[in-house]
Order: structure tokens, then sequence, then C-alpha cells
């Protein structure tokens, strides 16, 4: 690989080898994947992006990207000694000229940083998640990422107007006319949210903003059963248009929370299943649930709490938000995001556990995630060594049930092996069509989505 070419078409500010710093850049976070790469790219345009692609697709060069590497399925760490390309350089926001409620972002900006420009004009970013401070809008173009407010705006794909993008061949495609209805052909902002990467990178995006809420409540419920918490999730969803985020969790996840946290226990620990609703709307919403379903709902449950500030508000999402990170300040989990439709969802919750400690009795896992579109997070610790056999038993009982082998956080190379699970032959190979028409050489990021085995 002469690198000493691709110094010479950017500069050496752009190309790094330090051994160091492209060993950080070569683990994703989770630490469950670990790789090697020769250099990392810092591209500062999305000419520099075509550059450097035009370049790699001629020598044969295979590329990672990455944003804030927060991935949990591999998709953007070199396992096989791909170049890197960082696009953390290209981090410029502004909100559009043509359109005061879009966002022109570059792929490096990090979600909160949108989420604070749109707060400072009185807007909002659709989507939210623990991660927020790190993962780019690159990375949750790539993903579709989904979060905590899916049932209120939608995942990102309903975020994006436009974007420009660079393919496999240097090719750049796409544009950021900002129009909301342009049937000009195929629509790439569909296309290339959700393709992890592999087909093009998305260099630049015009998001979609959404009206701030002038109030939010949050309610936490304390309950014994997964039918009474969703039961409470179908009366929110059902009873009122301004429902934004219906979040389960389980006594284990949070006797761990308590443990590394120190929080205090919720109602003497007397429950087993929690859920967590919030609200968001205009002017008047903690009157019109007292009055409505909700306010019935609340005067039938023993243990509830509300909160109608921010700081009473956040005190109650940290039992939901800190899963993730008191999981894994235990060990390195086995990560399987999925989804389950709504009305096979209390018996996987209910059997999960059992399954997964027939596979592995010494396993623990912890399942926490979104009751309102049936996004489950299952996080297993201590999986090792039937890794693999955990991960295909798991993901055939989601299949079974009707469900879906990944939900937010993509196929990457993890799951790559168990896509024929969900998707047939000629569906599979309609994406190696797909993909060498983006990337005729294949060298954006091999054997995610599709690996070579499949």
């Amino acid at each position: 690989m002469h690198l000493a070419e691709l110094e010479g078409l950017l500069g050496k500010d752009r190309v790094y080898q330090d051994p160091d710093l492209v060993q950080s850049y070569s683990n994703d976070w989770t630490s469950r994947y670990k790789g090697f790469a020769p250099a990392i790219v810092f591209p500062q345009s999305t000419i520099e992006v075509s550059k450097v692609l035009s370049w790699c697709s001629m020598n044969r060069v295979a590329v990672v990207t990455q944003g804030g590497n927060t991935g949990m399925v591999g998709g953007s760490v070199p396992l096989n000694g791909e170049l890197i390309i960082s696009m953390k350089r290209m981090n410029n926001l502004s909100i559009s000229n043509t359109n005061k409620n879009h966002i022109q972002a570059e792929a490096g900006a990090t979600i909160s940083e949108i989420q604070n420009l749109a707060s400072s004009h009185n807007l909002v970013y659709g989507v939210d998640f623990g991660a927020r401070d790190s993962a780019t809008i690159g990375g949750t173009i790539a993903t579709n990422a989904g979060g905590l407010n899916v049932l209120r705006y939608g995942t990102t794909r309903n975020q994006i107007v436009s974007v420009e993008a660079v393919t496999g061949a240097g090719r750049i495609v796409g544009n950021l006319n900002g129009l909301e209805k342009d049937n000009t052909g195929y629509h790439f902002p569909s296309l290339l949210c959700g393709s992890e990467g592999t087909l093009a990178i998305v260099t630049q995006a015009k998001l979609r903003l959404w009206p701030k809420p002038e109030e939010r409540v949050t309610l936490l419920f304390g309950l014994n059963t997964v039918r009474e918490a969703l039961e409470i999730t179908e009366a929110c969803i059902k009873s009122n248009g301004n429902i934004s985020a219906c979040e389960l969790f389980f006594q284990k996840g949070l006797d761990l929370i308590k443990e590394v946290y120190s929080l205090h226990p919720l109602w003497e620990d007397k429950h087993s299943t929690y859920l967590l609703c919030e609200f968001a709307g205009p002017g008047g919403i903690t009157d019109e649930l007292l009055d409505g379903e909700i306010g019935r709902v609340l005067q039938s449950q023993e243990s509830v709490l509300v909160a109608t500030n921010h700081n009473d508000s956040q005190r109650l999402w940290q039992y939901r938000e800190l899963h993730t990170l008191a999981i894994s300040s235990k060990g390195i989990p086995l990560k399987l995001d999925v989804t389950l439709p709504l009305q096979n969802l209390e018996y996987f919750l209910n059997k999960i556990e059992r399954k997964c400690q027939e596979i592995n009795p010494a396993c623990s896992p912890y399942i926490f995630g979104h009751s309102a579109d049936g996004n489950m997070h299952l996080n297993i610790l201590y999986s090792e060594p039937t890794v693999k056999k955990m991960e295909e038993k798991v993901l055939e009982f989601v299949v079974s049930l009707e469900g879906s082998i990944s939900a937010e956080h993509g196929i990457g190379r993890a799951k790559a092996p168990y896509l024929h699970l969900q998707r047939n032959e000629a569906e599979i190979e309609l994406f190696r069509e797909i993909k060498k028409a983006f990337d005729p050489k294949a060298i954006l990021n091999p054997n995610v989505i599709i690996s070579s085995d499949n």
C-alpha cells in the first residue's frame, strides 16, 4: 500500500500512521471487536473523500468508515487491515438558508451538536439515544439509528431530506436541495440510510427538524408483570398523540445499576418490571394526562413517579439510560439488538433468559428496550465459549416469532452470517448487485451486511 501517494493527494496532515493513534481507532467501544490498520485518513471535504476513494478503488485498497465508532456489530472495525477513513474533521453544521426547519450537517457532526443547534432555534432533532455525545450523523445514517423517540419522530430515515455521498468508485452523488418533494428517480437518502457504508460514504445531509415541545411529562411505573407493562404501553399509544417514548426494563438490570452507580432503589425493590413513558407537546399536557385515559391508568397503579421538570425527568431516565454502561462495567457482553411484533413480545421476554441459559448455564442475560416498537436490547454477559451458538439460537428464536435480527444497530460483521435467516437468496443476490453498482471494486466495508460466506 503506497500511502505516500495518498499523502501526495491530500497532504501529510490528512494521513496518520502513528501506531498508537491507529490502534486507538482499530477497536470498537464494546471491546468485542479488535482490528488493525495501516493508517487513518481524515478528509475535510467531500472532494477529499472522493480523492481518497478514487485512489483506493484504483489500487484495490479496502476501507472502513468511522464516525464516533460507537457501533455494536463490528461494522466500522478494520478486522482485516483495512484503511480507516475517519469523518471526525467533517463536522460543520448550519441551519439551512432555504428552509429554517432543516439543518445541513457534515457527516462528522455528533448527534448532541445537532440537537444543541436545533434547540437554539426552538426546534428538535428527532433521534436521540445514550451515545449522543460521540455518535455522528454519518454513522447514524449508515445504520438507520432509531433510539428513544422513534414512536414520535420515526427512525433516522424519517429525518433525512437530502444526502450527498461518495460511491466506492469515488463518484459524488446526491444533492442538498432540501426539497420535500423530489420524485426524480431512485431515492438516494432511503437507499443509503441503513446501507452501513457498503455502498457509499455519506458526507453531508439535510435533516428535518421538529417543533420544540413546550412541556414534557415523564412517568415511571413499578409493575409485576410484562403483560401489565405492555397493556400500559398500548393505552399510552392509543389515548394520547403526545407520547414520545415507552421504555421497558427489569429489576435485574436495576440491581446492577444500583451496584455500579449507587442509585436509590425504586419502591424498595418490590417490583420486577418497570415502564418509563414520556409525553411531549404543547402546554397543558399534564392536565390533559390527568383528565384522560392515562389519568385512569395512573389512579389504578400503586407505584408511579411523575416528573414535570427537566431535573426530575433526568433522575427517572437514568434508571433506563445507565443500563448499557453498567452492563459493560462487568465484562464484554454479547449484544443482540432485535425487534419483536408486539403480539409476540411478552412471550419472548418471558422465555429468553431460560433460552440463553439452556445454551450456557453460566451466562447472565440483561434485557431492556423500547416497548412501543418491540425493539429489545439483549446483553448477555459471560457467554463465552458459546457465543456463536448463542447468537444463532437466539436469532433463530427471534425469527420464529416473526421478528427482526437487527432493529437499529445494523447487521455489520457480527450478524452477516445470519442474514439468510431474514432475507431469501433472491434478496441477498439483489443486495450484491446493488453493491456492485455503487462499489465495483468491493472496497467499502468488506463483509459488512453480506459476508463472503453468503
